[in-house]
């Protein structure tokens, strides 16, 4: 099965082109001579190599050569059949058609939370679309792309602003309709448990370079993905469980795309911005959020220039030093993180039309309160 698609989207890289419609015009009978394969795998194995093309211009260096090494196989739902049998000990079972004579039928293995997605999907919640087979060390991956359609709320009564900081992987505060002046319920996450896994793999790899033990360096990179990965997804669900609690909340963040490439500091200030997953933790919190129906907004960079140096509370743009906000013009004094989180709920507010002609009211600090599964602190009340 996989060697044959892997010289196909091999077959297609020679081309040079991202184009599907030059693709399609100009191999598409080849294609289905040299390879036997059916219509809807040939164009699947396509938009791969057009993936795996665009991927490489975007990210290469001056010097590097496009080496393919191993592909995933996509089945549209024109080439694979998923059902649920009787059978007791192996009750999922995935058919692929790779022709119209070859078809495979595999039984499938799911974890406990994946199992309760797929019954889900059977039960209509979900609409299965694309299954991606990958072979990883003799084993054979399935994974399963679903789809939800979901209402989100278009009448929002309450922004819900998340910022991220130098200290803080994320900072929220609430704004809401009734009273936009008065920002409440700050809630800081500090990552430190992130902090901890990148800079422990860090000094691990360190060693192993220097012992030249490259294969074991490649190994701990997915270790240290996975639990990255694991503290993302505490964080962005302790973050939604906040959002939930205003009425009708809309979220909004900064747009962060090009950020590393503009963050230019010291080097050690540079290593440790760029070990924090501020773009990631963004796509999980936007996923998480609108399966709850909560709407996502992202603001311009004009919208959101100078957010932690402007006071909240007057509109003074002052000369930050240090964790602390202090304003000459009104002396508010206040956390950093925490004032540029409430200028990027108030720039959404203004574009929203809330709001009034009186100088906001300063949110009022309260006491931290311990991180839950070292994610969060609760900084307002």
């Amino acid at each position: 099965m996989s060697p044959r698609i892997f010289r196909l989207v091999k077959w297609y890289l020679q081309f040079n082109s991202t184009s599907k419609k030059f693709l399609h015009e100009n191999t598409y009978e080849k294609a289905k001579r040299f390879f036997e394969l059916n219509t809807a795998l040939i164009q699947t194995a396509r938009d791969k190599a057009v993936e795996v093309l665009k991927s490489f211009e975007r990210n290469k260096k001056d010097d590097s050569i496009l080496r393919l090494k191993r592909i995933s196989v996509r089945f549209d739902k024109r080439c694979y059949g998923f059902a649920k049998t009787t059978n007791v000990l192996t009750p999922y079972w995935l058919t692929l058609s790779l022709n119209r004579r070859k078809r495979i039928s595999l039984p499938i293995v799911f974890g406990e939370k994946q199992k309760q997605r797929i019954e889900e999907a059977l039960r209509g919640e979900w609409s299965f679309t694309t299954v991606e087979m990958v072979k990883r060390n003799g084993e054979w991956y399935a994974h399963f792309v679903l789809r939800k359609n979901v209402e989100l709320i278009d009448d929002p009564e309450t922004v819900i602003a998340i910022d991220r900081g130098k200290r803080n992987l994320a900072v929220a505060v609430a704004v809401s309709e009734n009273n936009p002046d008065k920002p409440m319920k700050g809630q800081f996450w500090r990552g430190e448990e992130i902090k901890r896994v990148r800079g422990l793999y860090s000094h691990i790899r360190r060693k192993l370079q220097g012992k030249k033990l490259l294969k074991k360096v490649k190994e701990l990179k997915g270790r240290e993905k996975y639990k990255v990965n694991q503290q993302l997804h505490i964080i962005a669900n302790q973050i939604i469980e906040y959002v939930k609690q205003f009425p009708k909340p809309v979220i909004v963040m900064e747009n962060l795309n090009g950020i590393r490439r503009n963050f230019k500091k010291s080097r050690k200030l540079n290593k440790r911005f760029h070990s924090l997953p501020f773009r990631k933790l963004q796509a999980i919190i936007e996923y998480k959020a609108i399966l709850e129906g909560i709407g996502v907004k992202y603001l311009t960079k004009r919208e959101t220039k100078n957010t932690s140096k402007t006071c909240h509370k007057c509109g003074y743009v002052a000369r930050i030093k240090g964790r602390t906000f202090k304003c000459p013009r009104c002396s508010l004094t206040y956390n950093r993180d925490l004032n540029a989180a409430i200028n990027i709920a108030y720039a959404l507010t203004r574009r929203m039309g809330w709001g009034s002609c009186e100088p906001p009211k300063p949110a009022d600090e309260g006491i931290g309160v311990k991180p839950t599964l070292n994610a969060g602190s609760s900084l307002l009340q």
